[in-house]
C-alpha cells in the first residue's frame, strides 16, 4: 500500500507532483495536507480545495484532506509494510516532525522536493547502505523508464587530500545501484571540507538528486543541513530522499507471520539515536538513570581506550550515563589499576555477595554486576574492542529511552576477523551460525531474526534481568532470550546495529568450549525439548583430542555451568559486611 502526503496547492503544480510519483512507480491514495490558515485566508484555501478536487476528480485518484497534526498520526500509524510518499514542501524550516514521523513507523519512506527540471534529467545517487542504495536505484529505474531520467551517476564523496580508494561497504551499495540500473556509473568527487560542500554543486550539474536517509537526522547531520536547504528552496533540482528500512527488514525477515512483524518494529541502527541531545531529554522525562557496566578479566590492553570512549563524551561532557563500573573477575594484569586511574569504581565479582559463592565465568560476572549497579537501565559492554565508539551506548540505550513498550536491547554489528595484518569478513559470529542459529531456528522460530543472539552487547531494564537466571559461563546471552521470551513475550525484545565491532578473536578450541556451553544452557532452559531428568544427566567435561606428529593428545576441560537464580528471589544482605569493595 502506498499513501502519498501533498501540500494542498493549485492544480497544475498539484498533478505535476502527484505525476511525478507516478513516474517513479509510487503512486497511491493521496492525502491533500492543509496549510495552517489564519482566518482572513480561509476563502482562498477553499478556492484551492475545489480546484484540488476537481483536477484529481478528473482522474479518478482517490484521495481525502486533513490537516498537518491529523497527516502525522496517520504516518504513525498503521501498517509498516507501507511506501509513505512525502511532499517535502509540507517541511517548514527545522520542522520536520512529518518527515520523521514517517520513518519511525518503520515504512518505507520517499520524500522529493520537485523543481521544473528538462524532460530528460541527469540523475546522481547519493545513497549509503545497501537498502536506502537499493531503493535510490529502483525509483531512479522507474523514472529512467517513464522518460524523466536519462544517465544515473552513483556519486561517493571523498574528502581532498584522502585517498580515492573506494571501500567495500560503498562498493556493496553501487552492486545495489547497477543491479537496477546497469547503466549507472560510478563517480568520485572531493570535498574541501563538509560532505554537503560536494553535493550542493550538484543541484548544477544534475537535474535529480538522490540521497538516503537515516530515520532521525542528526542535529548537525549531513542530511539535517540538506533537508533545510531543500525546505528553504536553495537547491535549484529536484530532490529526492528515501529511506527504505522496512524494505531491508522484509527481505532478511522470515517468511512467518511472527517474525516479519518484529523484525520490522524491533531492529533499529545506532545512526536513529546520534542526536544525544534528544536521549538526555527522554531520560529527564522519564526519570531514569542509567549505568553502564563493563566486565573485564586481563584486558589491560584495551580496557583504557574502552572507558576513554564512553566516559567523556557520556558522562563528563553530557550526562547520559550516571555511573560506569568495572566488573573484574580477578584480573592479573594492570586491568583494574587503568580503571581506577580513570576514576573508575572497580569491583572483583569474587568479592560481591561472598555469601553466594563466587564461579568462575562472564555470566557470573554480569549477575554479580545487578548487586552493585544502580541504574534503572543496565549497559553491558564488553572491554576487549579495539574500536569503542560512544554510539555502541547511545545505539544500545536509543530504544529504551524512546520507545516503553521495549525493555531488553540486543546489540549486533559487522564482525570482521584479522588475518595476517588485514581484517576480513569472514568467521565472525562462528559459534552463532554453528551452534546458537540452527538451534533458535529449529525450536524457536519467532527468534530466528535475531542477528547476534550471543551478542554480550546489551542493554535492559534492570528490573527485567533481576527477574532472569543467570549461567555463570558463555551460556548466559541465549539463555537470556529464551527465558526473557518464554516470559515476556517477543514484543519488549529488539535488536540495534552497532556498526563495525572489533574484538579480540578466539582460536577454534576455545570456541568449541563455548559451543559446549551454550548448547548446556539451551537444553538447560528449554523445557519440555528433553525427557524428565535429562538436563541433570548432561555431561559436564569436554574432551578435545588433538593430533600431531608424535602421536596424540587429549586434553579434558570441565565446563558445566551453574544456574544462577534472579537477583529478585535472593534474600538481601548487609553490603557492609559482604565484603563488595569497590577500588
Amino acid at each position: 500500500m502506498t499513501q502519498h502526503f501533498v501540500e494542498l496547492t493549485a492544480p497544475t503544480r498539484l498533478m505535476a507532483k502527484v505525476a511525478f510519483a507516478r513516474s517513479a512507480g509510487v503512486a497511491g491514495d493521496i492525502t491533500l495536507v492543509l496549510p495552517r490558515t489564519p482566518d482572513e485566508e480561509i476563502g482562498r484555501v477553499h478556492r484551492l480545495v475545489t480546484a484540488a478536487r476537481k483536477a484529481l476528480g478528473a482522474v479518478s485518484i482517490p484521495f481525502q484532506i486533513v490537516e498537518i497534526d491529523e497527516a502525522i498520526r496517520l504516518a504513525t500509524s498503521a501498517d509498516p509494510s507501507r511506501t509513505l510518499v512525502i511532499d517535502l514542501d509540507l517541511l517548514r524550516h527545522e520542522d520536520i516532525g512529518l518527515l520523521e514521523s514517517a520513518c519511525g513507523s518503520s515504512s518505507q519512506v520517499i520524500g522529493y522536493k520537485l523543481r521544473q527540471n528538462p524532460s530528460k534529467a541527469t540523475a546522481a545517487i547519493f545513497a549509503r547502505g545497501d537498502s536506502n542504495a537499493a531503493l535510490a536505484g529502483t525509483v531512479v529505474r522507474r523514472l529512467t523508464e517513464a522518460g524523466v531520467v536519462d544517465r544515473t551517476s552513483f556519486v561517493y564523496v571523498t574528502h581532498a587530500g584522502e585517498s580515492a580508494t573506494v571501500d567495500d561497504s560503498v562498493l556493496e551499495a553501487y552492486g545495489k545501484v547497477k543491479a537496477e540500473l546497469p547503466q549507472a556509473r560510478l563517480a568520485i568527487e572531493q570535498a574541501e571540507d563538509r560532505v554537503e560542500s560536494a553535493i550542493e554543486p550538484g543541484s548544477r550539474q544534475y537535474g535529480l538528486l538522490v540521497l538516503g536517509l537515516p530515520q532521525h537526522p542528526g542535529k548537525h547531520s549531513v542530511t539535517k543541513h540538506l533537508l533545510a536547504q531543500v525546505t528553504a528552496g536553495l537547491l535549484r533540482t529536484t530532490a529526492v530522499f528515501v529511506y527504505a528500512r522496512g524494505a531491508e527488514l522484509e527481505q532478511l525477515s522470515a517468511a512467518t507471520n511472527v517474525i516479519e512483524p518484529w523484525i520490522l518494529k524491533n531492529t533499529f541502527s545506532h545512526d536513529e539515536f546520534a542526536d544525544i541531545d534528544r536521549l538526555l531529554q527522554a531520560k529527564r522525562d522519564r526519570h531514569v538513570s542509567i549505568s553502564l557496566i563493563l566486565p573485564a578479566l586481563n584486558e589491560e590492553k584495551t580496557v583504557g581506550q574502552v572507558i576513554d570512549a564512553f566516559k567523556g563524551p557520556l558522562m563528563d561532557e553530557r550526562p547520559l550515563l550516571d555511573e560506569i563500573i568495572l566488573v573484574d573477575s580477578n584480573s592479573s594484569d594492570n586491568t583494574r589499576e587503568i580503571a581506577t586511574a580513570r576514576g573508575i569504581p572497580v569491583y572483583v565479582h569474587q568479592q560481591v555477595r561472598p555469601d553466594l559463592g563466587a564461579y568462575a565465568g562472564k555470566g557470573e560476572a554480569m549477575w554479580k554486576a545487578l548487586f552493585v549497579a544502580s541504574g534503572d537501565i543496565l549497559v553491558f559492554v564488553d572491554t576487549d574492542l579495539f574500536n569503542p565508539h560512544p554510539s555502541l551506548v547511545t545505539g544500545l540505550v536509543g530504544p529504551l529511552l524512546l520507545d516503553d513498550r521495549l525493555s531488553f536491547i540486543k546489540g549486533f554489528y559487522r564482525r570482521p576477523v584479522r588475518v595476517v595484518n588485514e581484517f576480513v569478513e569472514v568467521g565472525g559470529g562462528r559459534v552463532t551460525e554453528l551452534t546458537a542459529r540452527p538451534l533458535l531456528n529449529l525450536w524457536y522460530p519467532e527468534l530466528g531474526g535475531l542477528f547476534q543472539p550471543l551478542a554480550g552487547t546489551i542493554a535492559a531494564r534492570a528490573a527485567v534481568l533481576r527477574e532472569l537466571h543467570f549461567l555463570t559461563g558463555y551460556g548466559v546471552e541465549i539463555g537470556h532470550v529464551i527465558e526473557y521470551v518464554r516470559k515476556y513475550g517477543i514484543e519488549g525484545l529488539a535488536q540495534s546495529e552497532l556498526g563495525e565491532v572489533i574484538h579480540r578473536n578466539q582460536p577454534l578450541e576455545a570456541l568449541s568450549k563455548m559451543s559446549f556451553q551454550v548448547l548446556e544452557a539451551f537444553f538447560q532452559l528449554s523445557h519440555g525439548l528433553l525427557a524428565p531428568g535429562m538436563a541433570d544427566r548432561m555431561n559436564g567435561v569436554l574432551r578435545q583430542p588433538f593430533l600431531s606428529d608424535t602421536g596424540f593428545t587429549l586434553f579434558q576441560t570441565r565446563l558445566g555451568q551453574e544456574m544462577r537464580p534472579p537477583v529478585s528471589s535472593v534474600p538481601p544482605f548487609d553490603p557492609a559486611a559482604s565484603g563488595a569493595l569497590a577500588t
